[in-house]
């Protein structure tokens, strides 16, 4: 038994807006850190400048896929996707961590060519200001990010907020290899560039190997799955609660699991019970987007061995027939390790006792039945009208 939505809650929304708005902003950040640095560093004739433009540029590509899966992200699930499209959301994460990873390695490639490199850019007060501007520019939009992101539970968003990071850093390296030039300590750019290349690249790899964990299904630690159980074992009728099963969608959590009840229940109580189990999950847990509960009326079997499967309804009351039991008002079945219970209810006493030779020698003749009780039909209460 399980539930899943099948249309947007209003916490869904104002996170796909704020995604949505997020993206928005990155696009005109970076165009606007593009055409500074380009323009200025056209007419101060900085290369440092330019190719620190060139950088921003691509910052400006990256955010168009990055907008386009967010936006198929967000669609409803459908017949070929019936989980949703959320993964298109952790793809996103896993190219912007692939990008900061290959930010690190050009940062660390450039910075061998610093090692072997005799002229440094001529610094000017110009190009000094713009590069100032865009790393307030860039790292503006980093903070505004990164909160956007744990409001959304967005890891591409916090991907893209580290990719706008990187771009900052890198202008902060920029920045100090003008300032080193002008004091006199070339070294300290090549200082600076190493521990950006570091830091960029490390985040790179750690969005991209939590993005690919959802992708192969990841649970969750040790201790959500205990909070989990624990909300389950709560729910009056529960008895067990076994094989927890977790794995993430984007910011959405699914959970599988098994709940073991009273084997005498009844069906409709036993989904109550599940009922009662999706709404304590949900309620508690905001992250959770679907629950598939499995009610168990007795142990899983320990041992590995395949036991044959008891028959069912029709073939139980052909049995009957073929025995002569045929006046009974009501067959209840209950299962227990692959054998049948059997009650049978009758109106009368006579009926209840002319049955009984014939139940007890097809209790003697089929060994999957484990017992068979006969009754009197009770008569049933109703509410009453006055």
């Amino acid at each position: 038994m399980s539930e899943s939505p099948l249309t947007e809650t209003n916490t869904e929304v104002d996170r796909h807006r704020r995604i949505g708005v997020t993206n928005a902003w990155a696009v005109v950040v970076d165009s606007l850190a593009f055409v500074i640095k380009l323009g200025v560093g056209w007419l101060v004739a900085s290369p440092a400048l330019i190719a620190d433009a060139m950088h921003s540029l691509s910052d400006l590509l990256a955010d168009l896929p990055i907008i386009l899966l967010a936006r198929i992200a967000r669609q409803r699930p459908d017949s070929d996707h019936p989980y949703g499209h959320a993964r298109f959301e952790t793809l996103g994460t896993v190219m912007l961590g692939a990008l900061l990873l290959t930010v690190a390695l050009g940062i660390g490639f450039e910075t061998i060519q610093l090692l072997f490199s005799d002229s440094r850019p001529s610094p000017s007060g110009l190009g000094l200001a713009t590069v100032v501007v865009a790393i307030a520019l860039k790292e503006g939009y980093f903070q505004y990010a990164i909160r956007q992101a744990r409001l959304a539970r967005s890891a591409l968003i916090e991907a893209n907020a580290w990719h706008a990071r990187s771009d900052s850093l890198s202008s902060v390296v920029v920045l100090i290899g003008l300032l080193a030039t002008l004091a006199g300590f070339p070294a300290l750019e090549i200082i600076a560039a190493f521990i950006v290349a570091v830091m960029i690249g490390w985040m790179g790899i750690r969005l991209a190997w939590q993005a690919i964990q959802q992708l192969v299904d990841q649970g969750v630690d040790d201790e959500r799955q205990t909070a989990l159980l624990e909300a389950l074992a709560a729910i009056p009728g529960v008895r067990d609660v076994h094989l927890l099963r977790t794995r993430r969608m984007g910011p959405d959590l699914f959970v599988d699991a098994h709940l073991r009840v009273d084997s005498r229940i009844s069906v409709s109580e036993g989904h109550q019970i599940n009922e009662w189990a999706l709404t304590r999950l949900k309620t508690q847990f905001d992250d959770i987007a679907d629950v598939t509960l499995h009610i168990d009326h007795e142990p899983d079997p320990q041992d590995s061995q395949v036991r044959p499967l008891a028959p069912l309804r029709p073939t139980i009351e052909s049995l009957l027939a073929d025995y002569g039991v045929r006046d009974y008002d009501r067959l209840i079945i209950h299962y227990h390790q692959q054998r049948a219970q059997l009650e049978l209810r009758f109106a009368t006493d006579a009926q209840c006792l002319a049955a009984r030779d014939l139940c007890q020698r097809l209790l003697n003749d089929v060994d999957w039945i484990a017992d068979i009780v006969l009754t009197l039909s009770g008569e049933r209460l109703s509410r009453s009208t006055h």
